[in-house]
């Protein structure tokens, strides 16, 4: 597939991998962290309650959102690596690695990896209304994001 030649990425380019293997159907991708940054004060008439300085706090909030259609050859708890069947999610033993590749425009790729992958939520969605298609969703929490070299 040619990608459009834009300066703005588009979501033609990426691709969600798990062991080599393209996931597929992913509808919603939504990676998240957040820390806590706690401002300082002191005790100072000339300063009036002004801060100080902002001190960052350990990372947290490391997330995945995914929302996936559901297929009848391929449900979201089965796509995720050889081997890998979670019908609730005390079944998932080991954490898994997940690999977004961008395709750049330039030939070229970007893929980073998040490691220690641990699911924290499963669920689907069903409504008579709309493209009556049933959609899974689920949250996944990691230990670690970093660039491919």
């Amino acid at each position: 597939m040619a990608l459009p030649n834009t300066s703005t990425r588009t979501d033609h380019a990426i691709t969600i991998r798990v062991d080599g293997k393209t996931i597929g159907q992913i509808q919603d991708w939504n990676p998240q962290q957040s820390r806590t940054v706690t401002p300082t004060y002191e005790l100072n008439s000339a300063t009036s309650g002004s801060v100080l300085e902002n001190v960052p706090g350990n990372i947290g909030g490391l997330t995945i959102g995914v929302n996936r259609y559901d297929l009848y050859t391929s449900k979201m708890e089965e796509v995720w690596g050889v081997n890998f069947n979670i019908q609730m999610l005390t079944d998932q033993s080991n954490p898994i690695t997940v690999q977004e590749k961008w395709l750049l425009p330039s030939g070229g790729s970007e893929i980073w990896v998040y490691t220690g992958c641990w699911f924290t939520s499963l669920g689907r969605n069903h409504s008579a209304q709309g493209d009556r298609i049933t959609k899974v969703n689920a949250s996944l929490m990691y230990v670690r994001k970093f660039r491919m070299v």
